[in-house]
């Protein structure tokens, strides 16, 4: 991992990750995903274990597992894992030092994770080879090059470019779109790369624009260090991006890739 998590570990970074997982439960976790009873699951950077607790109870009977590098991540996640009435088994760990013997899980699952590795080929290594042969792999990351508007103000210009270089300043800005090719790196065979274009107009930016807005207010502090970044700016730039739902004929999107492949 990066030496420093861009959102930080309070006590409110965590319940919004929290809601971060509800709010893609549908759209990016749950669509697409098949989990048999029985399936040995391991979440790589689990965080307070917002998805697993949604994997766990859309698929009962499937075993969950789930590391982090940080302890005050686990500690909110075995509360609220035990809140839903679901077990796991959580374990502070770096994820290029997996604690598990070779071919231990049948599915690996990453979610805004390879975007804060130092180098996402060997965590792919190495969660390829707790994989049993055969097994599947689950990553989802964002590009935050292909955040847009249907507004054209420098200011908003200014504040998407600042979020992508927050993002490279302590992780990589564009691990959605290369993690096809990291995969293949990996070993990894029948590489699917799951991209999904998403557009928001209409009743469904309303939903999208507080989500989008929570996370750029997470990263405050490092999109006004970012070079050619104003807090005026910023602040001008994320107030345009606040009215989008008020706009006529507004739109917001970006590219994630829901990628898939097998060991």
């Amino acid at each position: 991992m990066s030496d420093r998590y861009l959102h930080g570990y309070a006590s409110d970074e965590q319940e919004r990750l929290l809601r971060q997982a509800e709010h893609w439960r549908e759209e990016l976790i749950l669509d697409g995903t098949v989990l048999v009873a029985g399936t040995r699951l391991l979440e790589i950077g689990c965080g307070v274990g917002g998805v697993l607790g949604i994997l766990g109870l859309a698929f009962r009977g499937i075993v969950l597992n789930g590391v982090d590098i940080e302890e005050r991540q686990l500690e909110t996640a075995r509360r609220h894992l035990k809140s839903l009435g679901l077990e796991a088994e959580l374990r502070q760990a770096n994820a290029l030092a997996l604690p598990h013997k070779d071919a231990s899980f049948d599915h690996v699952w990453m979610m805004w994770f390879l975007e804060h590795v130092d180098d996402p080929v060997a965590a792919l290594r190495e969660a390829r080879r707790v994989l049993v042969p055969g097994g599947m792999l689950t990553a989802i990351e964002v590009d935050y090059n292909t955040l847009w508007a249907s507004l054209t103000s420098d200011a908003f210009a200014a504040l998407a470019a600042a979020v992508a270089k927050a993002m490279d300043a302590t992780g990589r800005s564009d691990a959605g779109t290369r993690i096809p090719e990291w995969l293949e790196q990996a070993g990894f065979s029948k590489v699917d790369a799951g991209e999904r274009r998403l557009v928001y107009r209409g009743s469904s930016i309303a939903r999208q624009v507080p989500y989008v807005a929570s996370v750029i207010r997470s990263t405050l502090p490092e999109l006004a260090a970012t070079p050619n970044a104003s807090t005026s700016q910023l602040a001008k730039g994320l107030a345009e991006l606040l009215a989008l739902p008020n706009t006529p004929d507004a739109a917001l999107g970006w590219t994630v890739h829901k990628a898939h492949a097998v060991r």
